[in-house]
């Protein structure tokens, strides 16, 4: 798994790309506890270019929606049959919410364009 992260206006995104399981999921949740202790009013976690989606790391979402609470906006970008399909199916569309497209999630939490910074 890798990841980027960005800011969109006030809200800051989480990029992932590759799998997300057991062994990787700690590190989706450091990065996106970090970014939520920023001044970001929300936090968009981003999985277009996720392969794979283990029951830990959609636990992780609920967890980090939790996290957000009411003061922080949360969305999640999701699409095909490796992630927007099992969040579907486990009915999380009624939790989480859940986006076909980055400006989709940013329009529903208010983000516009700034800068973003790859890491490994």
């Amino acid at each position: 798994m890798t990841y980027s992260t960005s800011r969109e206006g006030s809200v800051a995104v989480l990029s992932i790309s590759g799998e997300v399981d057991m062994t990787s999921a700690p590190m989706l949740e450091e990065q996106a506890l970090a970014l939520l202790d920023t001044d970001a009013t929300g936090l968009v976690v981003d999985l277009t270019a996720v392969d794979f989606l283990a029951s830990m790391g959609i636990a992780l979402l609920v967890e980090l929606s939790k996290r957000a609470g009411d003061n922080r906006g949360f969305a999640v970008v999701a699409q095909g049959s490796a992630t927007a399909r099992p969040l579907e199916l486990l009915g999380l569309g009624e939790v989480l919410s859940v986006h076909p497209r980055l400006s989709d999630a940013l329009g529903a939490l208010g983000g516009g364009v700034e800068d973003s910074s790859p890491q490994a």
